[in-house]
């Protein structure tokens, strides 16, 4: 495979009044060409920031470093405003989060979505019209020739979400970052949104990191999973280690916190109980151990290390110690 993607110890900082917010801490994402990648976890855990990091999208206040943050072969780490802004839209596209907010609503939807082709790809405003309405008929949306004159606040939620979704396509980009791209939508309009993303995919050779804290989305779409928490990656695997070999306590958790009907009967929700680490003072070991059922004493002050499980399969548990499963809890020391 191709690789697209590369990043190595991501961190991102945020100074704000009260100290500096760890956001992000020390995360490592390889992607593939054509490749999809799901990244999941509770509100909070660093899934957004990490991309807005790579991207460049964040405030002021953020400092972000990294060893390398390589796009098709390019260190983004050194690049200015000018080089990004050329990047986004035709090597990289994003479908935000709330469509209503993310779209101008002084603006047609035709404006804005011709704007990235002219700019892009040089294109005169006739045919960008062109592209425009060929783009609105591929994502799905009904008489596009009409729609081009409306604006975002006359269109439906759904729809909305599809004229971003072909604004983050219009130029082809080897990269679709969709963060939370079903939010607030009814079940429906969720998966044809997830079924239009996965055509597109199919059609134009386009790798797509999908962030969501919904599992089942992810179990349908992508084909390797990375769990964050803390700022961190706690697992990482294919979608079938993730799902019926899974390793870290969180994920654990996170499955169990799905609805389940088995046989007909309705199952009890179990919560993963307590709150997720202050990242003003992140925690010295596994950001999961205070509310861990397995935590042991090393896992309070230590860091665990990625363990490799298998070719495609990762985990941050000091469960995976070799001396773990034979001594009792809260025995294991760094020893």
């Amino acid at each position: 495979m191709e690789n697209l993607l590369e990043i190595k110890n991501l961190r991102t900082n945020f100074t704000t009044s009260n100290g500096v917010v760890q956001a992000v801490r020390g995360i490592n994402i390889s992607l593939d060409k054509g490749e999809c990648l799901g990244i999941v976890g509770e509100s909070g855990c660093g899934k957004s920031v990490t991309m807005m990091s790579i991207l460049k999208l964040l405030d002021d206040n953020a400092v972000v470093s990294a060893d390398e943050i390589k796009f098709k072969g390019i260190d983004l780490m050194d690049k200015d405003a000018k080089f990004m802004r050329t990047l986004l839209g035709s090597g990289i596209g994003m479908v935000f989060q709330d469509p209503l907010t993310s779209l101008n609503p002084l603006y047609t939807i035709g404006n804005q979505i011709m704007e990235p082709i002219k700019i892009h790809t040089n294109m005169s405003s006739k045919d960008a019209r062109a592209k425009a309405v060929e783009l609105l008929r591929l994502v799905g949306i009904p008489s596009p020739e009409s729609r081009l004159k409306q604006y975002p606040h006359e269109l439906s939620g759904g729809m909305r979400q599809r004229v971003m979704i072909a604004i983050a396509i219009s130029c082809e980009p080897d990269l679709l970052v969709a963060d939370e791209p079903t939010t607030a939508l009814d079940v429906t309009i969720q998966a044809q949104i997830l079924d239009l993303m996965v055509d597109l995919k199919n059609k134009i050779n386009t790798s797509i990191i999908l962030i969501s804290h919904d599992l089942g989305i992810i179990s349908g779409m992508c084909e390797r999973v990375i769990v964050m928490y803390g700022g961190m990656v706690m697992e990482e695997g294919s979608i079938d280690d993730i799902f019926y070999k899974t390793s870290h306590p969180y994920t654990k958790g996170l499955l169990n916190s799905i609805p389940k009907i088995e046989n007909g009967k309705r199952e009890k929700l179990v919560p993963i109980f307590g709150s997720p680490p202050d990242l003003l003072n992140p925690p010295k070991g596994c950001p999961f151990s205070g509310r861990c059922d397995y935590a042991m004493k090393i896992c309070g002050s230590h860091l665990p290390g990625m363990k490799e499980i298998s070719q495609s399969h990762r985990s941050a548990c000091w469960m995976l110690h070799p001396k773990a499963a034979t001594l009792s809890k809260g025995v294991l020391t760094n020893g």
